[in-house]
């Protein structure tokens, strides 16, 4: 990690281990959990845990530090959302033949919309 070296990772969540990673850098993570392993795997390869509080101690200008976050859509509510996802899913009781398969759903009930 040549561009990161001297950096601290931030993460506003929590921190997992996740065993497909074999080897883990020496690193310095902030973040507001840590499970017990990936703090042990962290620490054994040189790195450190730090909290928020020692973050804004250490840079409180947030100097040399990088913001890390997961995926900006993960949430199951974007499915429903027309223009940003692909196949929207609607909001139905059941999957059944009397469910959501009226107008604008099939071309033999009067026309199909198109996907866009």
């Amino acid at each position: 990690m040549k561009p990161y070296e001297g950096k601290t990772a931030v993460i506003v969540g929590k921190v997992l281990d996740d065993e497909r990673l074999l080897d883990v850098p020496k690193l310095s993570v902030c973040a507001l959990a840590v499970t017990e392993t990936a703090r042990a795997r962290i620490e054994k390869s040189g790195g450190e845990v730090i909290t928020f509080d020692q973050l804004a101690l250490r840079s409180p200008t947030g100097e040399n530090t990088m913001l890390l976050r997961g995926r900006k859509h993960q949430r199951e509510v974007y499915r429903h959302f027309f223009g940003v996802a692909k196949n929207v899913k609607p909001y139905v009781r059941a999957k059944g033949r009397k469910f959501e398969s009226a107008r604008g759903r099939r071309a033999s009930r009067g026309y199909k919309k198109k996907s866009a």
